[in-house]
């Protein structure tokens, strides 16, 4: 199933002028150089063609003749590769040198090596492989082109027939760029104006030579994704842009063990899918990984998405809803802003014209996201497993249902906020809301991502383990912040809206209820009270109760809160509110007619949340009380 759409998605990409995608027998290289070469074969001048991004050069993505999957074997690509294979040359830590070279007396050892430049840290030199390398990538273009009468294949094949590894630290034009080179970047070739990879004789017999490779072990089968008889791709290609996968690729599928084989197939035989498919699903995947409004990243899974359609809106929309931009309650979202800053502002409108509709129970429609409601929409969540990936979560649905769920979400998590609170969280920062602020490692618990992700797509209640983890860093550092509070709202309100507690949905609200008789939720309401007590009568006070009380009085009141209230009694008497805050604890207490003895989990999600309301309700009158009298 996800093959099959990622195939399907390649046709439509395919159809597509502006889609850049690339057609078989070409992928797209990370391309770092042009080595531009003279009619007579010399390397005349480099071109840099890394962009730079105001950060750091990157390399520039072309569509350069399939690169194949490289193991531990030599394997040349053809007119675009690193300076291992172009120059015989390769840079290695002095780590690694020492321990492959100098330790001559140890086991794998060689001496046949010359050093061409060195410093402390690095080495760079000319071994038997980086010769080996060499002679592979010459020897394969002699092999390919050497029947061609072109100007610029004549130029390349003049180059490698001349060049001397040895020379590589001496080259004038290689000097200005060694570095560089030798970091692993690839480099393309020029001749009179012209990349030589998309000259038309030489694109024709690069695509001869694919249709004719390996004949002789062609396996031929039925396709498990077209379901038609076609050649069997042994390997597959690697996927690439995975967060935490093999900095080369990974491989969706594939087979490295004996154990995964079945009636004597090897590699990938044993999941017969034809080479015309296995390029289109990995073209298509790799694309999406490459475009940042196509993935995600939520903890350590890469989420890709993409719908049955050309274009990129519901794409754009998708990812809008998933990472929502950083706008605060605070901000005005005036005209005189930045440009960066009004689209931002043109973003959460349209968020809140979804939500609105949604909140209203009306249909989604072409004109809210500008795409079809019912094209088919699909949502892939990548993990990485060393060389390989692993599939967190794969949905699918229309393209209106999936807005009106992640809609749902975002409903659910409403809570009144402060003039600094994000109008809408991101899943990166509700999930970084579940590790410790002071922690080095910031990433989430792996799984977590998985399992919010499937609920906001299913429209299930939230799962336990992220409920709990918010609790948790609530009580130990004793802070609630809008996010986390709500977070625990959303979370009691699809748990009740499941059945699934004896809590009503109509006193889980977005901001205080004062008539609200939920015992927790008063309680927290009190512990809030009590605090402002404390702090209205000794302004200087470095910790409140909060930093000692907070924890226990949210989970056994029936031990705190008595000697809260009696504590309170001496705030109560010092502060200029002591009149104000004596009837608050007393309409907080009128319902309350004992303190329970434990509080349940739902029912410490309930306090937390009064606490939360009545703090935010206490800083909204300070700050309404301050601007009457200005």
């Amino acid at each position: 199933m996800i093959i099959q759409s990622l195939c399907r998605y390649y046709d439509i990409l395919a159809e597509d002028e502006d889609a850049g995608i690339s057609r078989p027998g070409y992928s797209k290289g990370n391309v770092s150089f042009a080595l531009v070469l003279s009619p007579e074969g010399e390397l005349s001048y480099i071109v840099d063609l890394r962009i730079d991004d105001n950060k750091r050069k990157r390399p520039r993505a072309m569509d350069v003749p399939q690169q194949g999957v490289r193991s531990a074997g030599i394997a040349p690509n053809v007119l675009c590769d690193n300076a291992k294979y172009i120059f015989g040359v390769e840079k290695l830590k002095r780590s690694e040198f020492e321990k492959k070279f100098v330790k001559s007396s140890g086991k794998g050892a060689s001496s046949d090596y010359r050093i061409l430049a060195e410093t402390e840290k690095e080495v760079v030199l000319v071994n038997q492989r980086s010769r080996d390398s060499f002679e592979a990538f010459k020897n394969l273009h002699h092999r390919l082109f050497d029947s061609l009468d072109d100007r610029g294949i004549r130029a390349l094949l003049t180059f490698l027939d001349t060049w001397n590894p040895e020379e590589f630290a001496r080259h004038p034009k290689i000097v200005e760029y060694m570095d560089e080179l030798l970091g692993g970047g690839n480099c393309v070739f020029e001749c009179e104006e012209v990349f030589l990879h998309t000259k038309p004789a030489v694109m024709e017999i690069w695509e001869n030579h694919l249709t004719q490779e390996g004949d002789d072990e062609v396996f031929t089968t039925q396709c498990l994704v077209t379901g038609k008889t076609a050649p069997v791709a042994r390997v597959h290609n690697k996927i690439a842009g995975v967060v935490g996968a093999h900095q080369a690729g990974a491989s969706l599928v594939t087979f490295n063990d004996v154990s995964f084989c079945s009636y004597g197939k090897e590699q990938s035989f044993n999941a017969p899918i034809s080479k015309s498919a296995m390029f289109k699903y990995t073209t298509a995947l790799n694309h999406l990984l490459a475009h940042q409004d196509y993935r995600i990243r939520i903890a350590d899974t890469t989420v890709v998405f993409w719908a049955e359609t050309s274009g990129t809106a519901c794409e754009e929309v998708a990812n809008l809803l998933f990472d929502p931009p950083d706008v605060f309650e605070g901000d005005t979202g005036g005209q005189d802003q930045d440009t960066e800053r009004v689209q931002d502002w043109q973003k959460i409108e349209l968020i809140r014209d979804i939500l609105d509709k949604v909140r209203n129970g009306r249909k989604i429609n072409l004109d809210d996201i500008g795409a079809d409601p019912e094209t088919n929409f699909y949502i892939l969540g990548l993990a990485p497993n060393n060389a390989r990936l692993a599939v967190r979560f794969w949905h699918v649905d229309s393209f209106g249902n999936f807005v009106t769920k992640a809609a749902r979400h975002h409903l659910d998590m409403e809570i009144v906020r402060g003039g600094r609170d994000p109008r809408y969280v991101s899943l990166y920062r509700l999930l970084r809301e579940t590790v410790a602020q002071s922690a080095e490692n910031k990433t989430p618990a792996p799984l977590l991502g998985g399992l919010v992700m499937r609920s906001i797509l299913n429209g299930t209640p939230y799962p336990v383990q992220m409920y709990g983890a918010i609790l948790s860093r609530v009580k130990v550092e004793r802070s609630i912040n809008s996010v986390r509070a709500g977070f625990i709202k959303a979370y009691l309100l699809r748990l009740s809206r499941a059945g699934l507690t004896n809590l009503k949905e109509d006193l889980i609200s977005v901001s205080l209820k004062k008539d609200n008789q939920n015992v927790p939720y008063r309680l927290g309401r009190l512990f809030a009270i009590l605090e402002k007590a404390q702090t209205d009568a000794n302004k200087d006070v470095k910790s409140t109760i909060s930093s000692k009380y907070f924890s226990s009085a949210s989970t056994t009141p029936a031990v705190v809160f008595p000697v809260l209230l009696k504590l309170a009694q001496h705030h109560i008497a010092k502060s200029d509110w002591g009149f104000k805050t004596a009837r608050d604890i007393e309409e907080v207490l009128d319902g309350v007619d004992e303190f329970p003895a434990y509080l349940s989990l739902e029912e410490q999600g309930m306090f937390m949340l009064g606490y939360y309301h009545q703090r935010k309700a206490s800083f909204t009158k300070k700050e309404d009380v301050v601007s009457e009298e200005a």
